[in-house]
């Protein structure tokens, strides 16, 4: 039985994983209406029987609302769990991201700032630890890096780090599994959806 449950906004724009539960709760509501179902499942109560949600849509748009918590667990799930200048993406044998093997890492050192902001490459000046300063790093590469900028280190990053997007709200919605089936001809064409979310937010 899937544990969460797909929120699509009135648009059919993905929004946000809910559990099952809520999603029953806001179909009872008429919040929102049942896209697809998971297969011959029913959540049952005296009396009545409902389609076991596995996508929904939102009746009135919302848009996104939320704004990430800057952390460790929200940098790691924005990265995708890959080293911002390896690319390398240390996994368990069950398929999860490897924590132990990551490390946070900030471009522009922190014994660099003044009054708690860095200036970038660009020339903006940014919080020390932001979205905009802190990466995703494997061990070997923070070490490798040490107190040095990704220039001096001469170890250019992949991409340039940015606050997550409301797009990345959703793909950082759910623990690290395989999508559910029912989930995918609602999800991005050639995302990385297709294959794994990351981490609950909730």
């Amino acid at each position: 039985m899937l544990q969460g449950v797909l929120v699509l906004d009135a648009d059919w724009t993905p929004l946000r994983v809910v559990p099952w539960e809520r999603a029953v709760t806001l179909l009872l509501d008429e919040k929102v209406d049942l896209v697809r179902a998971v297969a011959g499942r029913f959540v049952r109560s005296v009396g009545s029987a409902v389609p076991h949600p596995a996508v929904v849509a939102l009746r009135r748009y919302q848009g996104f609302r939320s704004r990430v918590r800057f952390n460790r667990q929200t940098v790691l799930a924005r990265d995708g769990y890959t080293c911002a200048y390896c690319g390398r993406r240390p996994v368990r044998a069950s398929g999860r991201p490897d924590l132990s093997e990551l490390t946070l890492d900030h471009l522009v050192p922190r014994a660099r700032s003044k009054d708690g902001k860095v200036a970038l490459p660009d020339g903006r000046r940014v919080g020390v630890s932001s979205w905009e300063n802190v990466v995703t790093a494997c061990v070997e590469c923070n070490g490798r890096k040490a107190d040095r900028t990704p220039v001096e280190a001469r170890m250019p990053i992949r991409s340039w780090p940015r606050a997550p997007s409301g797009l990345d709200l959703v793909r950082m919605a759910v623990v690290q599994v395989e999508i559910p089936f029912e989930w995918r001809d609602y999800l991005p064409v050639g995302s990385p959806w297709r294959e794994y979310w990351t981490v609950d937010l909730e």
